[in-house]
């Protein structure tokens, strides 16, 4: 059985490819580990992607053989799952590989714009010295803050779980699910609030005009989601935001970075949230946990349906 590795994960090393290509071919794999752009064997079974791959129609097309798609990322949104489900393809992501790196820089992030320090630091540093006009903004603390989370998967759970260990206040909202606090509610209450939902229909352009201009003044957001998911002209036209912190852009590398780092109290990283130490061994053991599980006939640990994952754990 072939498996096809489509322009393998950029957090690899070559020792943890070949480590990952040896455990593949001891699963009974016939290892493919094809380039960005390589055409993929017609008889893979399986194809492990990463984001920068998209698995369209024509993709699938190219491969008839293919019964099962992994993604090394949380996100799925660049793999085409009406076409998967036609072609009776399963879908499985790898979320927890980066989950605790995201919620600590999302949690970073935010307290960071919270107290101000890119703003206190930008004056500093050019010479400025603004203790005095410190109690002019409002700092608060994180404990009895309210902070709103967009997205309750394997990310969003954990933001949440850790916010609360730090005494906040949270309100959950998920635009896949009717069972959590309602979006409005959660905009017009929380002093800040934080995106960790996956990339569909219902959360592009998720934080619009309208979504802004229901936040408090002085309110703080996080986007670690997806760059989709926040309207930036709009953001840019808030201007009652107490800050906010970007990780995540529509076009990466973003055009618009030095426009939104003329804000006075703001974060932005290249999409980074998601890197650790550890992060190329821990995307090969959740990829072959994931071809594990299909091989035995068992659920996915995170497979994707119509849109939403499946949690077997």
């Amino acid at each position: 059985m072939k498996c096809a590795l489509l322009g393998p994960s950029e957090h690899l090393t070559a020792a943890e490819q070949a480590e990952l290509e040896r455990r593949l071919a001891a699963l009974g794999f016939s290892v493919a580990s094809l380039g960005r752009g390589v055409p993929a064997p017609a008889d893979a079974a399986v194809a492990v992607v990463n984001s920068k791959t998209r698995l369209g129609a024509a993709e699938f097309a190219a491969m008839p053989a293919l019964r099962l798609v992994v993604t090394t990322t949380s996100g799925y949104d660049h793999v085409d799952l009406g076409e998967a489900r036609r072609r009776g393809a399963a879908v499985g992501r790898c979320p927890l590989a980066r989950r605790e790196a995201v919620v600590d820089a999302a949690l970073g992030m935010g307290i960071s714009l919270l107290r101000r320090l890119p703003a206190l630091s930008r004056a500093t540093g050019s010479g400025r010295w603004t203790r005095a006009a410190v109690k002019e903004s409002p700092t608060p603390l994180v404990r009895g803050l309210t902070v709103g989370v967009f997205g309750c998967g394997v990310i969003g759970q954990s933001a949440i779980s850790a916010w609360k260990a730090l005494g906040a206040r949270v309100l959950a909202a998920d635009p896949a699910r009717t069972d959590l606090d309602a979006p409005e509610r959660l905009l017009e209450e929380s002093q800040l609030v934080t995106l960790h939902c996956s990339l569909t229909a219902s959360s592009r352009g998720l934080i619009d005009g309208a979504a802004l201009a229901r936040m408090r003044p002085g309110a703080i957001l996080i986007n670690t989601a997806r760059g989709e998911c926040v309207d930036l002209d709009d953001l840019l036209a808030a201007p009652h935001l107490g800050g906010f912190g970007l990780d995540v852009f529509e076009q990466e590398p973003c055009p618009r970075l030095a426009e939104l780092a003329a804000r006075e109290n703001v974060l932005l990283t290249p999409h980074s949230a998601g890197y650790h130490d550890g992060l190329g061994r821990a995307l090969n053991e959740e990829v072959l946990a994931t071809l594990a599980a299909w091989l035995r006939g068992a659920p996915l640990p995170h497979e994707v349906l119509a849109g939403q994952e499946r949690q077997t754990r």
